[in-house]
């Protein structure tokens, strides 16, 4: 990774006096004179506020963003040092764009950089977001506000939580026209405002958008050239029949939706539980690039640098129009009329009548953040969030790139763009970004309203390297190497992905893969693309893809030293593209879940295969491999949770026994021992030999005043059914406790009231008959904690929402309600219908520190596979706990560490595939803890 230099210790000035000092030393010689010859000179600095009004920009009279610009521009016209400008905490609301311009002294000089950077520990945010007041509550409950005339977005956010345009169900009784539809309902005739409609069309790997242009009677026109470019291509995937219908009053029935009545110039909100938008902060953005940089090839934009920066509510607002959001792939569009058979296609289907050249020219969608002909730019430990287009774009000419150590997250679309779908060859090859580094970044949770995007984007570029990030919970792919499906030579070439680690990606679309090739990747494995050190795992995959995809005409790819597991499909493999050429693959040192690959379009040409098998869940895989994919240790701090409070175990460290049900001295299982029941250490576990009916006592040394205990059990070493006896003085036993029906995991037993105990006894009641599922009770982890204040259980009656994976409101069950979930009643339950994989989301009202859940569902329908995200606002979320082959019954999950949380929500992650054995998941009771002590 390229090192940073060093940063010269700064120096306070104020603006006037700046420039007088830059004047003198390049008038008298004097720094040159005074300086010692081996000092650097010391930077110049410029302090700017959110509200700064002062001339001096310093941090006594801080100035603002933008009269520090020109302060930085007149010093670099002969700058002698580095210049930067730092940032206090608040939010800069942006008038327009933040445009930095090589001609105009934007960048540095002579080898010296301009750094924007935040001050020790504040929270500077570039917002170009406007807050939207004088909210008024209907009687139904919804709430409206005035916004200025010409008021446009796609985006609207309460409290920093993306909110979900008014969308419903898609019409019945369509059939599909050449401008449109035609329909048996005429609902849609009826509703105001209809060419501010859209219909959303889910397909394949893409999710495409239309609007209406008119409606009248059973006839429904729609926007041209949109539709034709969605449903006219003859490569890829068309639209038919609309899956939703988005943006119109009229759908506006679910909490968290909103509308936007352009010509009543009101915004509409529907309140999630416990929302007051009195009090809230409700955004809506104003600007589509919030900062850009650019330069000229004989001038590029140098030197700049951007540290500890939030990049926040930039909009996009194209795809209302004409053109609409017509998909092709990762985010690529078709814009123009007759760009279905034009643009892209070049000579691929008719060499009389050919196409936009060279294939691969589509339209990329833009970023919130954009720089090109830049070179040396350096952007660390920023945000990137609450975007409407993509996050950040480096375009043409970007060369020398260091992005590292920021979060990319809540973003309509790509988190991270590099290059374009236009520059396969140029005849400049320098017009392709090179030598950029990507490192150490967190991109998650993006692409949330353009699906088929990805969390980092690499379209034709050289010697670019993407390393150590962590890429999750994406819908489609998460790292997406190169374009053009190899229908014309590129000049790509020297690419690396190395050391990433990439989970829970395909969450919605199909046919992609965690990390996916596209095209010729050089002209020989030596200068081709290497994928080496990467983490693939857990991903959706089950429709179509594989856990690395080499898909059409890729090429010179070399792959060694990857992991591949848990993603629920063919851990390797792609697809041939027509007759073009395809491999040249070197596919070695891999540990694989499937070591033969699966090719449905035509074997490669060149093949070489050594790979390791490995199981599902990771076994095998060297501890080396995983340990140093993703996020070094430097940057781990960027995807770990706010730490909670760690409960006291009474237990820890005390002497066990293990005894048969009669008392006398139990002989142990090969491996076990004793003290592993209270080692701390859940991977290690004490089972007893000879007998399946056992006891464990655990003497806490003292009498202690108890409320609770946890048992952990590892799979497949478990008791369905124990329970759990306390005593004073090891003679005299009661029964504090049963549990029925229990999985594998860690399974609370909470104390009617509390007890006053010194040993404890955990007692096997199952296996004594069919009943049990575990083959025999082995304990990991015996936990005994004091009582707690208040309910023990953190979620029980709290607010809950059940969610569909997209983060629309799910549809349920019959008979069924999200509350069902935490109401205490085990006879209900929440289960939502039409997709199997969904969400139950809970709000703990209050930051709490959580450090157990629970899972009860009932018989027949259950998830085997779930995880578990918590979240202190709502909108960024940590994956904190993956569980696997759980059925019916109650399911306990102990979080490796305690976290602060508000929210928490349980995803289920099976049925996706034939591994599932319950129906669907419901949730009779969601259980958070967090075992506080009195």
């Amino acid at each position: 990774m390229k090192k940073t230099r060093p940063r010269p210790r700064s120096l306070t000035v104020s603006a006037g006096a700046a420039v007088a000092l830059l004047a003198g030393f390049l008038s008298t010689g004097w720094a040159a004179a005074s300086a010692p010859a081996h000092s650097a000179p010391r930077a110049v600095t410029f302090s700017v506020a959110p509200d700064g009004r002062g001339s001096a920009c310093s941090p006594h009279d801080p100035c603002s963003l933008t009269t520090a610009q020109g302060k930085v521009r007149a010093a670099t016209r002969g700058a002698h040092s580095d210049i930067d400008v730092v940032l206090a905490g608040g939010t800069y609301r942006l008038d327009r764009t933040f445009a930095l311009d090589a001609a105009k002294g934007d960048g540095g000089q002579s080898g010296h950089g301009v750094t924007y950077e935040a001050a020790p520990g504040a929270h500077p945010v570039l917002s170009g977001g406007e807050q939207v007041d004088g909210w008024q509550q209907g009687a139904d409950g919804v709430w409206q506000a005035k916004v200025p005339a010409g008021t446009d977005t796609r985006q609207l956010y309460v409290d920093g939580v993306r909110g979900v345009r008014a969308r419903g169900a898609a019409p019945t009784g369509f059939t599909r026209t050449a401008t449109g539809y035609t329909t048996s309902d005429t609902t849609l005739d009826s509703w105001k405002n209809i060419s501010d409609v859209q219909f959303g069309y889910t397909v394949g790997w893409t999710e495409m958008s239309c609007g209406v242009a008119s409606v009248s009677g059973t006839t429904v026109t729609m926007d041209q050239p949109c539709f034709d470019n969605s449903t006219r291509k003859p490569y890829g995937v068309n639209a038919n029949l609309p899956d939703y219908v988005v943006n119109a009053k009229e759908l506006l029935d679910d909490p968290g939706e909103w509308y936007l009545d352009k010509p009543a110039h009101t915004l509409y909100y529907k309140p999630r539980p416990g929302q007051n938008l009195k009090a809230a902060d409700v955004e809506i953005p104003r600007l589509q690039t919030l900062v850009s940089g650019t330069g000229t090839k004989s001038r590029p934009l140098t030197g700049l640098s951007f540290t500890g920066i939030s990049f926040e509510y930039g909009g996009w607002t194209e795809p209302d129009g004409a053109d609409g959001f017509s998909e092709v792939q990762a985010n690529m569009r078709l814009t123009g009329a007759d760009a279905w058979e034009k643009q892209g296609s070049c000579d691929r289907y008719s060499s009389t009548d050919p196409g936009t050249c060279p294939y691969g020219n589509w339209t990329m969608t833009p970023g919130n953040v954009v720089f090109d002909h830049t070179e040396g730019l350096s952007i660390t430990g920023s945000t990137f969030q609450h975007l409407g287009a993509a996050g950040l774009q480096l375009g043409r000419d970007v060369d020398d790139s260091t992005l590292t150590g920021n979060v990319f997250t809540d973003i309509s679309g790509n988190g991270v763009e590099i290059g374009n779908g236009a520059d396969a060859a140029p005849a400049d090859v320098s017009l392709l970004p090179a030598r950029n580094t990507v490192a150490d970044n967190w991109v998650h949770n993006v692409a949330v309203e353009y699906t088929g995007g990805v969390g980092i984007f690499q379209s034709y570029t050289r010697d670019d390297v993407i390393e150590h990030n962590q890429v999750n919970d994406v819908p489609y792919s998460g790292i997406s190497s190169n374009w053009g499906w190899g229908h014309t030579p590129t000049k790509s070439g020297g690419n690396k992905i190395l050391n990433n680690l990439v989970f829970d990606a395909m969450q919605l679309r199909s046919d992609g893969g965690g990390i996916y090739v596209l095209g010729q990747e050089g002209d020989s494995l030596a200068g081709g693309l290497l994928i080496s050190g990467n983490v693939v795992r857990n991903g959706n995959g089950a429709d179509g893809g594989h856990a690395i995809y080499t898909d059409g005409g890729s090429t010179d790819i070399t792959m060694t030293g990857n992991a591949m597991f848990a993603n629920g499909t063919f851990s390797m493999g792609g697809c041939k593209e027509d007759a073009l050429p395809y491999g040249n693959f070197s596919f070695t040192g891999n540990y694989v879940e499937n070591t033969t690959p699966d090719w449905p379009c035509g074997t490669p040409d060149n093949l070489t295969l050594d790979n390791t098998q490995v199981a599902a869940d990771g076994t095998g895989v060297p501890a080396s491999l995983i340990a140093d994919a993703g996020l070094e240790p430097r940057y781990a701090h960027l995807a770990a949770a706010p730490a909670g409070t760690a409960p006291k175990n009474l237990a820890l460290g005390k002497p066990v026994q293990a005894q048969f049900v009669d008392g006398s001295p139990a002989a142990l299982q090969p491996g076990t021992k004793l003290s592993s029941a209270t080692d701390g250490d859940p991977g290690t576990w004490v089972q007893a030999s000879g007998q399946f009916r056992w006891q464990l006592v655990v003497d806490l040394r003292k009498a202690s005043t108890l409320g609770s205990v946890t048992v952990g059990m590892p799979a497949p070493h478990f008791a369905t059914d124990f329970h759990v006896d306390v005593s004073t003085d090891g003679t005299v036993w009661k029964t504090a406790g049963t549990v029925h029906g229990a999985n594998w995991g860690t399974i609370p037993v909470q104390f009617a009231s509390p007890l006053t105990a010194r040993y404890l006894r955990i007692v096997a009641d199952k296996p004594d008959d069919g009943g049990q599922r575990g083959d025999q009770m082995a304990i990991s982890e015996v936990g005994a904690y004091a009582p707690v204040r208040g309910n023990a259980d953190l979620a029980l009656n709290a607010p809950a929402q059940a969610l569909f994976i997209d983060r629309t409101q799910a549809d349920m069950q019959p008979d069924s309600l999200p509350s069902y979930a935490t109401d205490g009643d085990p006879g209900t339950w929440a289960q939502a219908t039409g997709q199997y994989r969904w969400i139950e989301q809970v709000d703990l009202r209050t930051p709490q520190s959580v450090d157990l859940v629970t899972l009860l569902q009932p018989d027949g329908k259950f998830a085997t596979d779930f995880h578990v995200d918590v979240s202190g606002d709502g909108s960024t979320w940590y994956t904190v706990a993956r569980h696997s082959g759980s059925l019916d019954g109650l399911t306990g999950v102990q979080l490796d560490k305690p976290v602060t949380a508000r929210y928490l929500r349980l995803i289920a992650d099976r049925p996706d595939q034939g591994g599932q054995t319950g129906g669907q998941m419901a949730v009779s009771e969601l259980a958070v803890y967090g075992l506080a002590t009195r």
